[in-house]
């Protein structure tokens, strides 16, 4: 299942949810305060590449990249955890 991030407008805070790709994300609520007033963020992703052997791709650390604090995103919690 995948990420989605969200934004509360009530609250004003970011939060992740574990949900299905079949989920109605309009349903979605906030994590921290039960709003149902939620937008959608723009999240990252990765994916893998084919062709590229071990011999010609480096594994990519933390320091690669240009925005280190990608990491600092808060634990996923499923969207079930949330329903009442």
């Amino acid at each position: 299942m995948p990420l989605y991030e969200y934004h509360c407008e009530d609250c004003q805070q970011d939060f992740t949810l574990l949900q299905s790709v079949s989920a109605n994300k309009e349903e979605s609520r906030c994590s921290e305060c039960g709003s149902s007033k939620v937008r959608p963020k723009m999240s990252t992703f990765s994916s893998k590449v084919t062709g590229m052997t071990s011999k010609t791709a480096s594994p990519v650390t933390a320091k690669d990249l240009p925005n280190t604090k990608i990491f600092d995103l808060p634990k996923p919690r499923h969207v079930s955890e949330y329903q009442n």
